[in-house]
């Protein structure tokens, strides 16, 4: 691997491959520039292997001419794209740069529509997993989002425009515009941030043994109890007893925390998470179905069983939503269910009413549904039920508190409970929470052949 005298990116890749497995193509690629004319465009590109598994890598030096793209440069990264694509490995890019060349104008731009068509050709066929180290600035901000995986440096910044300018127009701090810690929060670009680049390369050979090794050796019991779990369990244990231990890998933690989504193996077999967090919001937002049908979609590409973890009352109520976004990003959501032909299986944990149970649990959507036996699922909250049945009598009572607890109680064990929908044969079965392990490793094994 030649180096420059600008080695800074050089060494970051030094850090993510395996040793003296770096292969750089189009080398001494260059343009012509009124300004100079650098030796391989400001962008490293080629081949290497990360823990042997081979992949494409290109990445900015934002030490030639801040790591601008221009007509040369965006074509060397289209290229790599191209050849990781024909190759059927996974591509890596390192993004570093201020922007478009300006004084390339309409080329530059050309550039930037190579790049963005070789990622959105690479999404869904190869693993794709996009590195903000540095700036990102106008057009390359896009390729951010042209991916399964974005993973950003604490320092990193990502916007369409100039933070400064951004933060004039909106009288905002410009040190806090499109910082790492803002699109893992705010936007729900950034799927992960990392340190450094050994934790970087903890990450992406974490992401593409999910992706790449669907089946491995599990040092964990398949027939294991999960003694601890109750009824009330929180989700995050629910998913550390259930999973093989320390499998679970969450993606996009601080975004719509209401939902968990992440990578996790059971009894070795790789498998796609999807858990309602109610301990947030048992309601579904707009931004969590958002994070779920991104989520999906990367398990359908790589034909990942999905498993949900169902405790959702329904979806957000509130004008501000329906007039926004909600109805779309669920619909959306729902579609990536439906059209996803992977093993999908649900446990309900807790609530499944309403949309909760249409999109997560129905048994025209997953194959195989269990559900816990202190779970509800019904069309309406006990509660709210029971205020519309027995509202007359409710409207009588000298207690009127107590006696919506008490219709609401009889309502929910004559309609809701998991026992009474399995009898009318929407639930495969009621199981204890202890068990739930067991299950859902059978059910993996056995619908996972629609692989």
């Amino acid at each position: 691997m030649a180096k420059s005298s600008n080695s800074q990116i050089y060494d970051l890749i030094g850090t993510i491959t395996d040793e003296r497995s770096f292969v750089e193509t189009l080398t001494l690629v260059q343009g012509k520039s009124s300004l100079l004319e650098p030796a391989g465009e400001g962008v490293v590109s080629g081949f290497a292997t990360i823990n042997d598994i081979q992949v494409g890598i290109f990445a900015n030096n934002f030490e030639v001419m801040s790591g601008s793209i221009g007509k040369k440069s965006a074509k060397k990264i289209s290229k790599c794209v191209e050849d990781a694509i024909k190759m059927n490995v996974p591509i890596i890019g390192i993004l570093d740069t201020s922007g478009a060349r300006f004084a390339e104008g309409i080329k530059a731009m050309e550039g930037y529509g190579g790049i963005i068509k070789a990622m959105n050709l690479a999404f869904g066929k190869i693993p794709t997993i996009i590195v903000l180290k540095g700036n990102c600035y106008g057009m390359a901000s896009y390729v951010s989002a042209c991916c399964d995986c974005c993973l950003a440096f604490e320092g990193a910044r990502l916007a369409t425009s100039s933070p400064l300018i951004l933060a004039s127009v909106a009288k905002a701090d410009e040190a806090k515009v499109g910082t790492a810690e803002v699109h893992s929060k705010e936007s729900g670009i950034v799927s992960a941030v990392v340190k450094d680049g050994d934790d970087l390369k903890r990450k992406i050979t974490d992401i593409l043994g999910y992706l790449l090794e669907p089946e491995t050796e599990s040092a964990d019991d398949a027939n294991r109890v999960c003694v601890s779990l109750k009824g009330d369990s929180k989700i995050e244990e629910v998913i550390d007893e259930v999973f093989d231990k320390g499998s679970f890998f969450e993606l996009k933690a601080a975004y719509a925390r209401e939902a968990k989504v992440g990578f996790a193996r059971l009894n070795g077999i790789s498998v796609g998470v999807v858990a309602n967090n109610s301990a947030v919001n048992d309601k579904l937002t707009a931004k969590g179905a958002r994070k779920i049908a991104d989520f999906l979609t990367t398990c359908i590409s790589f034909s990942l069983p999905i498993v949900n973890l169902v405790d959702c009352a329904g979806a957000e109520n509130n004008l501000a939503a329906e007039n926004d976004s909600l109805i779309r990003d669920i619909s959306d959501m729902m579609y990536c269910y439906n059209a996803a032909e992977n093993a999908k299986i649900s446990v309900i944990v807790g609530k499944a009413i309403g949309l909760g149970y249409v999109a997560f649990s129905s048994k025209r959507t997953v194959d195989y549904t269990i559900a816990w036996e202190s779970a509800y699922v019904g069309l309406l909250d006990s509660v709210a039920a029971a205020d519309l049945i027995y509202a007359d009598e409710i409207a009588k009572a000298a207690d009127k508190e107590k006696a919506e607890r008490e219709f609401a109680k009889e309502y929910a064990e004559e309609n809701g409970s998991a026992t009474t929908v399995a009898e009318s044969g929407y639930i495969d079965n009621v199981i204890l929470p202890s068990l739930t392990r067991q299950y859902l490793i059978a059910a993996t094994m056995m619908y996972g052949a629609k692989r």
